[in-house]
């Protein structure tokens, strides 16, 4: 799936004024590429890549993923979007303590909808 970022800014509140983290960034990354964001800390990276997850929504610009303009889509249709085609792999884990890995993923199956029976081949399958 194709993911194009073109012409996007991100301002964040700063005091009185805005600290802007992303300032017109374009960004093309085919399908079935892999990409690495590299740079110095505060350089916008885990901002951009927010942006590409659909977890913030630019200030101004597009992202457009698999054809979908995500900026136009409702926060439910971001969560569905990010639920069923989106991994997103974060800094700091946003796991339930108590459950094991395969228990997590089954959990997110779970919440799709999908049938009980498989969830735990299917879980075991990923891991």
């Amino acid at each position: 799936m194709t993911l194009l970022v073109h012409d996007v800014t991100l301002t964040y509140p700063d005091g009185d004024g805005r600290l802007t983290a992303l300032d017109a960034v374009s960004l093309e990354v085919p399908a079935g590429t892999l990409t690495a964001i590299v740079g110095p800390s505060g350089s916008g990276k885990s901002s951009l890549l927010a942006v590409a997850a659909t977890l913030v929504t630019p200030d101004s610009g597009r992202v457009v993923l698999a054809g979908r303009d995500t900026t136009r889509l409702s926060a439910a249709e971001k969560s569905a979007l990010r639920r069923e085609e989106i991994g997103i792999v974060f800094q700091q884990p946003n796991l339930l303590a108590s459950l094991t890995a395969a228990e997590q993923l089954q959990v997110m199956a779970h919440l799709s909808g999908r049938p009980s029976r498989q969830l735990r081949r299917r879980a075991v399958e990923l891991l």
